[in-house]
């Protein structure tokens, strides 16, 4: 998937000014979102730098855009799969949200239960300990 993926990158700002011409949201939203992530011969895969971008292009008709710009462009008729870039794709770098360290972290937001100050406030602890 390498090597076929590598000629793609290469062919890609033709790909891009044809999709330019027919729209030019798909073509905002791929140059600023998408690169190419592979190749297999037959199926482009293209890896956006986060799942609202990728939902745009599948939801908003730009694959249909992208695959009539193929056409127009290189003459070929592949296959488009849509995928969220885990390296962040187009540039974004940096863990965001949920990014390393996400949930239960170290210095987690609050949230229901533990400790918050000094000490606690009025006598002890109640029947939780209570042996007998």
């Amino acid at each position: 998937m390498a090597q076929g993926a590598v000629q793609v990158r290469q062919m890609w700002p033709d790909i891009l000014e044809a999709v330019k011409n027919r729209r030019r949201f798909t073509w905002i939203l791929l140059s600023q979102n998408a690169t190419v992530a592979g190749f297999d011969g037959t199926t482009l895969q293209l890896g956006f730098s986060n799942p609202g971008a990728r939902d745009s292009f599948v939801g908003g008709g730009s694959e249909d855009v992208l695959r009539q710009a193929l056409q127009d462009a290189i003459g070929v008729q592949w296959r488009i799969e849509a995928i969220v870039d885990p390296s962040g794709g187009a540039g974004q770098q940096g863990g965001g949200p949920g990014g390393p360290g996400g949930p239960g972290g170290p210095g987690g937001f609050g949230g229901a239960g533990g400790p918050s100050g000094p000490g606690g406030y009025g006598g002890g602890g109640g029947g939780a300990t209570g042996g007998g």
